[in-house]
């Protein structure tokens, strides 16, 4: 089972960090403020297994190397942005599968707001991340790619 924990960050954005609760794995989706990850993953006596990014914007990869160097944390990304992950060690395409612990996502690359953006889709417990796919009010802003 996946238990997740949002919290606000930044001025208009939300973090997420993510635990197996078979194997407590732990993984924060995205990195948009390294310092609140911490706070968020200290009151709750998690360390930091994974980084899981979804696409390169600084909102989203940003805090990257503060928490890879606290934490010596992996960082898994989308192939099509290896260049500009900061620290990425996996990289990610359409169809794979990404293990947190029991956990399993299947990988689908969105182009359209970044070219090399990726969902995770953890099918089982029907949850999915869609960094800035999907917003709450419709589609998320398409500054690389096409609505196709």
């Amino acid at each position: 089972m996946l238990e997740v924990h949002q919290f606000p960050c930044l001025q208009d954005n939300y973090g997420f960090i993510i635990r197996d609760s078979a194997t407590g794995k732990v993984a924060t989706v995205d990195t948009p403020d390294p310092n609140e990850i911490a706070k968020q993953l200290e009151q709750r006596g998690w360390g930091l297994d994974v980084i899981m990014n979804t696409h390169h914007h600084p909102d989203h990869a940003g805090g990257n190397m503060a928490l890879k160097e606290r934490y010596g944390c992996q960082i898994v990304g989308p192939q099509g942005e290896a260049a500009t992950i900061p620290g990425i060690d996996v990289l990610l395409g359409n169809g794979d599968v990404f293990e947190l612990g029991e956990s399993r996502a299947k990988v689908y690359e969105t182009p359209g707001h970044t070219l090399g953006h990726i969902v995770f889709h953890f099918a089982d417990e029907g949850i999915a991340f869609v960094g800035d796919t999907l917003f709450a009010m419709g589609c998320g802003r398409l500054f690389e790619g096409t609505p196709e």
